[in-house]
């Protein structure tokens, strides 16, 4: 598994426990989880960067590009 892959499962996950959170505990607060995780998707874009990498990098995760140079 490469660590976009990874990326997408965490935020997949994360995506629905907020929604759980907005349906079940606090509307005001899931959304805002939910907002927050869209603001944390665009810097992930325009950075190549996202906090998650700093679990999943030494878990063995690599990018693609630096799984085809190897």
């Amino acid at each position: 598994m490469y660590l976009e892959t990874g990326r997408t499962l965490v935020q997949g996950g994360m995506l629905f426990v907020f929604a759980a959170v907005a349906y079940w505990v606090s509307l005001t607060a899931g959304l805002a989880l939910i907002a927050f995780m869209g603001v944390m998707r665009i810097q992930q874009r325009r950075t190549d960067w996202c906090p998650c990498d700093v679990v999943l990098r030494p878990m063995g995760l690599k990018k693609k590009s630096e799984s085809d140079q190897a």
